[in-house]
């Protein structure tokens, strides 16, 4: 339901998500869980993320916007001991979630596509202004780029575990189309985590003798790629011509937030002038948008533009929580990192995604990217370690 739900209905995700909380607390071990739960740091430090933020509506002015905030963190506070009495997931069982997000995923492409090509000119000139074509997750282009790197990730994986031909020839097929996919909706965020995860996983072969050749095959791809989708994709070569263009514009000395690479920009700048303001309390998770759109306000004059969050998880922290909320978001990632060395390639490559995902977004601030982040990470933290056969296939 939850998986589901992030392609067709946020309601329906929601209730996915009650329910498994549901079974947590009405659970006759619920004692157990909560032991469990208390002996690891980094599941304690998911749900205090939730209490902190929660805390800071104490010093919040605007209580609707901090509802809206804690509504869409809550499953921080309570997912970790929902999965936790789920149990270890057995490797089938994670499987089958994985490929029917690989199948969503696919299904979203398809439709999005299906929009793309009836109306190819009209789209292609839209990414002259950085307007991409529509996607799932409400037009979050961003989070939808992610998933399909994701996707590109747990195909690997299926590679990996599954030696069977006919298998692997339909990973290797929906990898072919997510890489295709990435390039013509051309999402900066989503094109440079997938060449960034790429060239680590090429870098893994290339460190084993036997692999090696391998290794320098999939460089050669790699370094081909891009020249080859910008001869035959025309919003991919167009984005191209819009980065260079908005490069150029960021150099003129004067502050446009219509251009999305300096409107980040800028808006990481207000959000480190907030934080000098209020290092210690952070103006409070419900007065984050109101803080910002006074520094736009006072910037660019009362309603003539439009105010951002700002586009990065810690400054965003910052903002609400002040430099402890830096602080804990920052131990949460080094717990779960520490995780690394007792999971495989997979849970490495997705921390490696995450970790970029938060430096890049507000990434927790809607629904979808929590679900991807917080969702996937329980889910691979909770799986059964694989057959020895599996690991030794694995690497």
């Amino acid at each position: 339901m939850v998986i589901v739900g992030m392609y067709l209905s946020r309601a329906l995700m929601s209730i996915g998500m009650m329910l498994l909380i549901a079974n947590a607390v009405l659970n006759v071990h619920f004692k157990d869980y909560w032991k469990h739960f208390i002996r690891h740091p980094y599941l304690v430090c998911l749900s205090l993320y939730f209490l902190y933020a929660a805390t800071s509506g104490l010093w919040s002015e605007n209580t609707s916007y901090l509802f809206q905030r804690l509504q869409i963190l809550l499953p921080f506070l309570t997912l970790p001991l929902a999965f936790i009495s789920i149990g270890k997931w057995e490797s089938k069982w994670v499987h089958w979630i994985l490929a029917i997000f690989i199948l969503l995923n696919i299904g979203g492409i398809v439709w999005s596509l299906s929009l793309y090509f009836p109306n190819k000119a009209f789209y292609d000139a839209g990414y002259h202004y950085s307007h991409q074509i529509p996607t799932p997750f409400k037009q979050d282009h961003i989070r939808f780029s992610l998933s399909v790197v994701m996707s590109i990730l747990f195909c690997v994986s299926f590679w990996n575990s599954y030696p069977q031909t006919r298998v692997r020839i339909l990973m290797l097929s929906i990898v072919v189309l997510d890489i295709f996919y990435l390039h013509i909706l051309s999402v900066k965020s989503g094109l440079i985590a997938f060449y960034l995860i790429s060239f680590l996983y090429i870098i893994r072969f290339l460190f084993i003798a036997q692999y090696r050749k391998y290794g320098v095959l999939l460089l050669a791809i790699l370094i081909l790629l891009p020249v080859v989708m910008y001869q035959i994709s025309e919003s991919f070569r167009t984005k191209i011509g819009y980065v260079r263009y908005s490069l150029e514009r960021m150099q003129n000395g004067m502050k446009e937030t219509n251009i999305s690479d300096e409107g980040r920009l800028i808006s990481y700048q207000f959000a480190l002038e907030i934080i000098r303001t209020k290092p210690l309390s952070g103006v409070g998770y419900g007065d984050v948008f109101d803080a910002m759109q006074k520094k736009y306000d006072a910037e660019f004059g009362q309603g003539k533009t439009t105010p951002l969050i700002p586009h990065n998880q810690i400054l965003m922290a910052g903002v609400a929580m002040g430099i402890p909320g830096i602080l804990l978001l920052l131990a949460m990632f080094i717990l779960l990192w520490k995780q690394v060395r007792k999971q495989d390639f997979l849970f490495f490559c997705f921390m490696v995604l995450m970790s970029f995902a938060i430096s890049i977004e507000a990434f927790f601030e809607n629904q979808y990217g929590m679900c991807l982040f917080l969702f996937f990470l329980l889910l691979l933290l909770q799986r059964k370690k694989n057959p020895p056969y599996l690991e030794a296939l694995q690497g």
